[in-house]
């Protein structure tokens, strides 16, 4: 796993997507339980739908990634390395 880039790549994805559950999941059921609305609690409601999101650009960018990713595997090992390898600081 060390050794595949894609791995890390999808790691990231399912870290993302578990934060992306939180909201899709547990607020967004809270909230609809107890009745909120943009009325009622409009900064909750905000800082909810900022989190989704963030939540769902992140994981798209992180997919179009993996997608120049597995791209770059098939053209050429080297440029996969290139562009893939290393430590990099986001």
């Amino acid at each position: 796993m060390r050794n595949s880039h894609c791995y890390k790549i999808m790691f990231c994805i399912g870290v993302i997507d578990m934060m992306a559950l939180l909201d899709a999941g547990l607020l967004t059921g809270y909230l609809g339980y107890n009745g909120y609305v943009f009325c009622s609690s409009p900064r909750l409601i905000y800082i909810a739908g900022a989190y989704a999101m963030f939540c769902w650009s992140a994981e798209s960018t992180m997919e179009v990634v993996l997608a120049i990713n597995r791209c770059a595997e098939l053209w050429s090992n080297v440029l996969a390395d290139k562009l893939f390898s290393g430590i990099h600081k986001i």
